[in-house]
Order: C-alpha cells, then sequence, then structure tokens
C-alpha cells in the first residue's frame, strides 16, 4: 500500500491480506493499523494484536502539552483510555512548512512505537489537526474492526484440525457410538479440553464447530448432557466429557 494514500485513507492493514496461514513470514503488518492509545500502552515491546505484528499504527487524540528543543518537538496526547508521549525530530534545512497545532484540539498520529527504557514512546512520521469530527467516528470504527478482523483470523488459524475435517471419520472412535456425526464433533471438541480444570466454554465451543453445524449446538449439547456423555463443571455453561 501506498503509504501517501494510507495516510489520507486512515488505516486497516487486514484489508487487503487475504490468509496469514499460507507463511509466517507474512504476518508482519506492513500498512497503517488504527489503535487506541491504551493498545500502545498496555502492548510489548513487539506490538501485535492478536499476534499479528504491529509495525506503523496511527491513532487519534487530544493533543494536550508540547515541549520543543533544537532537535525535536514532544506532544503529550490523551484519548479516552490513556496518554502517551510522541517525538518528532526536527529536519534540517526542511522548506515545508509544518502544520499549526493547537493545545486541547483533536490530532492525527502516524507513527512508530519505540521502547526507550520501559517507557513507550510513539516516534512521528505524520501529525495533522484533525479537521472534521467524522474522522474520529471513523477512527473508532476502523479500530473495532481491525481488532475484531485479527481476532477472526487468529481463531481460524489455531482451529483445531477436528473442528473442520468433519469428513474425516477416523476421529469417530468407539466413544461416539451411537451419535450423529454433528454430536460427534460437539463431543470430540468438549473431549479435548477435558484436561482443563473446567472443561470448555459453551461459546468456545461454538467457536470451533464448522459453520453448519453452529445453530444447532445448544441442542446438541443438551442431547449430550441428557444422554451422559458429558456434564457440567464449574457453570451451567462449561463442560467436561465422561
Amino acid at each position: 500500500m501506498n503509504m501517501d494514500m494510507s495516510m489520507d485513507r486512515g488505516g486497516g492493514f487486514l484489508n487487503d491480506t487475504p490468509s496469514f496461514s499460507e507463511d509466517k513470514n507474512l504476518r508482519r503488518a506492513q500498512n497503517i493499523v488504527p489503535v487506541m492509545i491504551g493498545q500502545i500502552i498496555r502492548s510489548s515491546a513487539d506490538f501485535q494484536i492478536w499476534e499479528i505484528p504491529v509495525r506503523m499504527l496511527t491513532f487519534i487524540g487530544i493533543l494536550r502539552k508540547v515541549n520543543e528543543s533544537t532537535t525535536k518537538i514532544t506532544y503529550d496526547i490523551e484519548d479516552e483510555t490513556g496518554v502517551i508521549t510522541t517525538v518528532r525530530w526536527l529536519e534540517v534545512n526542511k522548506t515545508i512548512p509544518e502544520p499549526t497545532l493547537e493545545i486541547n484540539t483533536y490530532v492525527r498520529v502516524y507513527g512508530l512505537l519505540r521502547d526507550q527504557n520501559g517507557v513507550k514512546q510513539v516516534f512521528i512520521v505524520r501529525i495533522l489537526p484533525l479537521e472534521d469530527l467524522n474522522e474520529l467516528t471513523n477512527h473508532l470504527l476502523e479500530v473495532t474492526y481491525t481488532t475484531v478482523k485479527a481476532e477472526q483470523i487468529f481463531k481460524a488459524n489455531n482451529t483445531p484440525a477436528f473442528s473442520v475435517n468433519v469428513d474425516d471419520n477416523s476421529m469417530f472412535n468407539n466413544d461416539c457410538t451411537g451419535m450423529t456425526s454433528e454430536q460427534a464433533i460437539v463431543f470430540k471438541i468438549i473431549q479435548a479440553k477435558n484436561d482443563t480444570e473446567c472443561g470448555i466454554e459453551r461459546n468456545d465451543i461454538k467457536a470451533l464447530v464448522p459453520e453448519r453445524i453452529l445453530q444447532d449446538v445448544d441442542q446438541i449439547i443438551h442431547f449430550l448432557t441428557s444422554e451422559g456423555h458429558i456434564y457440567t463443571t464449574r457453570t451451567d455453561d462449561h463442560f467436561k466429557a465422561t
């Protein structure tokens, strides 16, 4: 993605990345990722969203403080999730005028995350005043979309084989006698988590089953419970296999 185009349009690194599972080297995010300041503060030095690395990011916040020296300008910027210090190094003999930024107004930042002695900072590539509050709304939507999409990719890439290879009869052993293939799939998902303290939660089961049986999961769980194949543990929505 052309960087200038990315900056004009906002962000989003998942739009034109169809598959993250083909090659782990392709999982490095090359485009600009919309984030909230709180995500930056809570991140490790290797900033990731659901295990997808983030290189360049963008966020919107209120400019609270400016400190200028001969070599750099630091800006303290705040959004509803936190405050972070950003740094812009001054360029020698730069002829392009800098945008006018006012304290207590919204700005958009494009930059790179750095960890300076344990303190998170963003090195600014570009900082602009926000001219339209609709851009703030769009940014919040982009952050939500990016996070949800990254979670979907993470879960898809970490789904056990038995949850997608539903036509493989080798997964059905004597434990599944008398069950339909759909019931056996749900049973096996639950059985695979028997070594955990509380088993598996209902919503996690739904996240692992093939889409074609998703709407039947509650009914299947009721059948398996009634027949004594599974039982509840910590709550009525946590299950283990017998």
